[in-house]
């Protein structure tokens, strides 16, 4: 199991700026990092290279540049929003951007993208969610499939900016049996384990994993009290990490275990950041060794 932690090429600053993809990657490497997720969620900015008639040549810089520091992109995350909201369905302009996103995974080397199902609340069953997922995914499973890439489709929680109304796939069953459904026909869907989702949802998550077994093909991996999903480092929350990490080992699990801390470092001086990038290697290291 590789150890890996998300370079967000796209967080800007106010005024649409930003500049710094390649020192990010010699950063990353500097701290002694060597496989990364490449987080496109925020590619729809205005100022994003995807934007560009240029998006193609920009991805082939950065694998070059990855290529040169002895980095891999072992996965990806595409844009996400709510498809199944019944006052705006599908926007095609982040449609757009998210296709470009699964090419831009194929030229860095990422073998797998995640993305987030989508809830409809105004509906009361279920299966309305579910029909509308299979739809979304399925053109996007068809497309990925040209250029070798796989979705995994994000376990969810019950957020408290939704009004803690139950989103679909915040289920273990839910997510299961629609990455199943769509695995009838498509051979490239998995399922991408959210740590910190799962946290709001379950107090024990080992027999979730033990449920998905295979169909784990990837993992976001951060911390949080069961209250808010604040993406803390491993133990700074209260996740049982020395429960679920044998059982990853026991269900053969294949991926990469991999950091979404992207707020880590938010409100951390400067001059003490690279010591807690530093912590956190150390820290998967460690967690590493309890599936070994």
């Amino acid at each position: 199991m590789r150890l890996s932690t998300t370079v967000n090429f796209f967080i800007y600053e106010d005024d649409g700026s930003y500049q710094a993809y390649r020192e990010d990657l010699r950063h990353y490497a500097a701290l002694g990092y060597r496989n990364l997720d490449a987080i496109f969620c925020s590619a729809t900015n205005p100022s994003s290279p995807l934007r560009t008639d240029k998006w193609e040549d920009w991805a082939r810089a950065m694998r070059e540049e990855a290529d040169s520091l002895g980095i891999t992109f072992v996965q990806a995350h595409m844009p996400y929003y709510n498809f199944c909201h019944p006052a705006t369905g599908i926007i095609e302009d982040t449609e757009e951007i998210a296709r470009r996103s699964i090419v831009c995974a194929n030229i860095l080397g990422a073998k797998w993208t995640v993305s987030h199902p989508a809830t409809d609340f105004a509906a009361s069953m279920q299966e309305v969610s579910k029909q509308k997922n299979i739809e979304y995914f399925s053109r996007h499973l068809e497309f990925a499939e040209k250029y070798g890439v796989g979705i995994c489709i994000e376990n969810m929680a019950d957020f408290p900016g939704q009004g803690y109304k139950r989103s679909y796939c915040a289920e273990v069953e839910q997510l299961c049996d629609l990455v199943d459904t769509l695995a009838e026909r498509h051979e490239n869907v998995g399922i991408c384990w959210d740590f910190g989702h799962a946290n709001l949802v379950y107090k024990d998550q080992t027999s979730c994993l033990r449920y998905m077994g295979q169909r784990l093909k990837v993992t976001h991996v951060h911390d949080n009290r069961g209250e808010f999903d604040e993406h803390r480092l491993p133990y700074l929350g209260n996740v049982n990490w020395e429960a679920i990490m044998p059982v990853l080992k026991e269900i053969g699990y294949q991926g990469d275990f991999s950091f979404e801390v992207v707020r880590m470092g938010t409100h951390v001086p400067e001059y003490l950041r690279d010591s807690l990038w530093i912590h956190l290697r150390k820290v998967g290291e460690y967690l590493i060794s309890l599936a070994e």
